[in-house]
């Protein structure tokens, strides 16, 4: 009873805004895993990763990668304050599954769009629609 009450008023204080979970992001990033181009990226299953909701008004969202040798499991975050509709929550996990990629293949550069970033986002974008300017 108490959680129906609290999921009411937080859909009487912002109606039609999408309201972001843990568990929606990892769901997100399944059905993202599950298609092209990432199906042969052989990314981690969600089970081995972590997946926050944060408040950032300043991005949509970040990956967070950790020492391979390290226990702790990468991070994806996404903004509940950046993020209003599930278009743009599936960019914005696609776009940091790209930098997921390229930190468990051992492809990060400095400037975390380097040129495989483009290439695979350039692709991401034609497969499911999203705006490439924007990716």
């Amino acid at each position: 009873m108490e959680k129906r009450v609290l999921q009411s008023f937080l859909f009487a204080e912002e109606p039609g805004r999408l309201h972001l979970t843990p568990e929606a992001l990892e769901h997100a990033y399944e059905y993202l895993r599950s298609t092209l181009p990432f199906r042969r990226m052989n990314l981690p299953h969600a089970d081995n990763l972590v997946f926050r909701v944060m408040g950032a008004r300043d991005r949509f969202g970040h990956f967070k990668g950790r020492i391979k040798d390290n226990v702790d499991m990468n991070e994806i975050g996404v903004s509940q304050r950046a993020v209003h509709s599930t278009h743009t929550l599936m960019a914005t996990m696609a776009h940091e599954m790209i930098h997921l990629y390229q930190h468990e293949a051992g492809r990060c550069t400095r400037g975390h769009h380097n040129a495989q970033f483009k290439r695979i986002a350039a692709r991401a974008c034609r497969i499911h629609g999203f705006d490439p300017e924007s990716f």
